[in-house]
């Protein structure tokens, strides 16, 4: 039985469902583009893989190169984006075996309350995953004016409350009220009254953060550069977290299988088992679907 990380370090999302449905053997070349700390690449790794990983990251990738320094003559991990590093793959001609990409805000950037994601952080309200992203969170909310900003919410964040929820904000911002995490979550509230079985912001801040970092832009062009990423017989997942991203990645998969451009894909998404779920709460919400090259 593979064991990815023996430290306990961090607990990869759907592992046993990423290796059933990429299949990683000794001698096949893996991408994993979203490379967080090597959770799912020590799984590749283990199983007699090369690795190639990227994350935007630095600190991700401090991290993956301790974790996966015993595989040091196998692994090679470089910086930036996923759409940008799928990119250049493709204009290379480099093509894999396996691809994967675990896309969102990882558990590390979640836990950092320097980076401003949580609605519990004191710090600044950044938001930025790493490298690539010319603007904060707060960068954003100054720039746009409350109607603009109001449509980044509801568009990003589906939220119905937006245009109530964007005056509170640019109110707050104003009057000084609004720097930290704390502060963007407690402007949220006091624009949405009543009892709320979740926290109210969860939508606000998810709309900045896919915003800030261009999230959506990022998948629609990996997705436009993943069939040529995988070698014949080659195989892709793709993890998401929210509707918006599996939307997109379930018709990119369907439209590919019926064009021939995907041999094969799946009909049904994957998510994570009861026990997973009870062990990680952070798999919950998500949703793997998988592509097999012609």
């Amino acid at each position: 039985m593979i064991t990815p990380d023996p430290a306990g370090l961090h607990i990869p999302v759907l592992l046993h469902e990423v290796l059933e449905h990429l299949r990683p053997v000794p001698g096949a070349r893996f991408l994993d583009l979203t490379l967080g700390m090597g959770g799912h690449s020590a799984a590749f790794l283990a199983a007699g893989a090369t690795v190639t990983g990227v994350d935007r990251d630095p600190a991700a990738r401090a991290l993956a190169a301790t974790r996966l320094a015993a595989y040091a003559d196998r692994v090679s991990i470089i910086s930036g984006t996923f759409a940008d590093a799928a990119e250049e793959f493709v204009r290379t001609g480099t093509r894999f075996d396996g691809v994967l990409a675990d896309i969102g805000v990882s558990s590390l950037q979640l836990d950092d309350e320097g980076r401003g994601f949580s609605l519990r952080s004191e710090s600044s309200a950044d938001m930025r995953m790493g490298d690539g992203c010319p603007e904060s969170a707060l960068d954003l909310i100054d720039r746009l004016d409350a109607e603009e900003l109001a449509d980044v919410l509801y568009q990003l964040g589906e939220e119905r409350l937006s245009r109530r929820i964007a005056r509170f904000i640019k109110q707050a911002r104003a009057e000084g009220r609004l720097t930290s995490g704390v502060e963007l979550a407690a402007a949220v509230r006091r624009a949405v009254p009543g009892h709320q079985q979740r926290h109210p912001a969860m939508r606000t801040f998810q709309a900045l953060r896919i915003a800030v970092n261009d999230e959506l832009g990022q998948l629609d062009r990996l997705l436009a550069a993943l069939p040529a990423l995988c070698a014949p017989g080659g195989r892709a997942a793709i993890i998401s977290f929210q509707s918006l991203e599996d939307r997109r990645v379930k018709e990119s998969f369907r439209d590919g299988r019926k064009a021939g451009t995907w041999a094969d894909a799946a009909r049904h998404v994957v998510v994570a088992s009861e026990a997973e779920q009870a062990a990680n709460p952070r798999s919950a919400p998500a949703k793997l679907r998988w592509a097999l090259a012609p």
